[in-house]
């Protein structure tokens, strides 16, 4: 699965302009503190994966190519590559019905399984009520990456109404959403934040192919997000993990979770076979953008959708943490290498 020439030179272009000699230097002598290695090989190395191999330096770090051979980083995933396979396949005018979570939620409303309102397009009456029903809300901005843009508010001792939604649309924090309950599984890892499984496909028109299987873990925050602290496990076809989970962003490892001490090697994610149907009537609900990374929540009794990226992030195993030593990438080839050399 060879990437297009101009994909590629477009890429080379980027990285030449944005090349900072210290930053990679400083990647290398990371990596190779870490690996136990010597840096100038792997600062020339990391150089050569940049310019000829689709590999930016933080993926070469995140999927510790350092530690593998020429034919196994073949099989990894890459920014690069799944950026081009988004933008190839998927329709970019549609996919804005993803980017945008108050565009989403009105075209899945029916695989929600939760109340949810738009702020600007109602009253402070209105959202009185809606915290009335829900004392506790979780407020997005509509359109925003990696759960910086989720909050999560207790509104028992707001007493202005008024003033309260002001400061939530000041703050560009207009989608306003009922919190989910999870599956008491889920929630004996980390009770505080709602752990996420997350499931790459890709729709061929037919059938709904499952990519990339995740499962993600919170720290008590409002996101299980690395950006809240969060880390994940890859998932095998059954929904089992395969391995201890890692952040992806430095080194670490966790057999269990660091708070609830429960397994993270014997995770399995609840009501599996529910979770891939929800993602399979999703998958083709937008045909013109098949290749999506879902985000799901477990409830007690059934999962539930909480959004789709049309770039579906890259999540990859790290031989370090985990022993495998194979990607993603021989999967999306069988089913999606055309789209490559578009």
């Amino acid at each position: 699965m060879d990437i297009s020439l101009k994909a590629r030179a477009g890429y080379f272009l980027k990285r030449a302009a944005a090349f900072r000699p210290t930053r990679v230097w400083n990647f290398a002598r990371q990596i190779a503190d870490e690996q136990g290695k010597w840096a100038p090989p792997i600062f020339v190395d990391m150089l050569w994966s940049a310019a000829f191999r689709d590999t930016a330096y933080i993926d070469y770090y995140e999927a510790d190519f350092a530690l593998l051979s020429r034919s196994e980083r073949k099989t990894f995933m890459t920014s690069l590559i799944q950026h081009h396979l988004a933008t190839a396949v998927n329709d970019r005018e549609d996919a804005k019905t993803l980017e945008d979570k108050i565009n989403f939620n009105r075209a899945f409303g029916d695989f929600l399984g939760r109340e949810w309102m738009q702020l600007d397009d109602t009253d402070a009456a209105a959202l009185a009520a809606f915290a009335a029903r829900h004392p506790v809300i979780i407020a997005k901005v509509p359109v925003s990456r990696e759960g910086k843009g989720v909050f999560r508010y207790d509104t028992a001792e707001v007493t202005d109404w008024d003033a309260f939604r002001a400061e939530l649309i000041g703050k560009g924090q207009i989608l306003i959403e009922q919190p989910i309950v999870q599956h008491p599984y889920l929630a004996s890892y980390c009770a505080g934040t709602v752990n996420t499984t997350r499931i790459t496909t890709y729709f061929d028109g037919t059938t709904v192919h499952p990519l990339v299987m995740v499962q993600k873990f919170g720290r008590g925050a409002v996101s299980d997000q690395f950006t809240w602290g969060g880390f994940f496990t890859m998932l095998d076809d059954d929904g089992h993990s395969v391995g201890p989970g890692h952040t992806g962003k430095h080194k670490s490892s966790y057999l269990v979770h660091p708070e609830s001490g429960q397994s993270i090697v014997e995770f399995q994610v609840p009501l599996w076979d529910q979770v891939l149907a929800l993602v399979d009537q999703a998958a083709r609900r937008i045909p013109t953008v098949p290749y999506v990374g879902w985000d799901v929540a477990v409830g007690p009794e059934a999962p539930v959708l909480i959004e789709g990226n049309w770039i579906p992030g890259l999540y990859e195993t790290r031989v370090s943490t985990t022993g495998i030593r194979e990607g993603s990438r021989p999967r999306h080839e069988r089913v999606m290498g055309d789209a490559l050399r578009r």
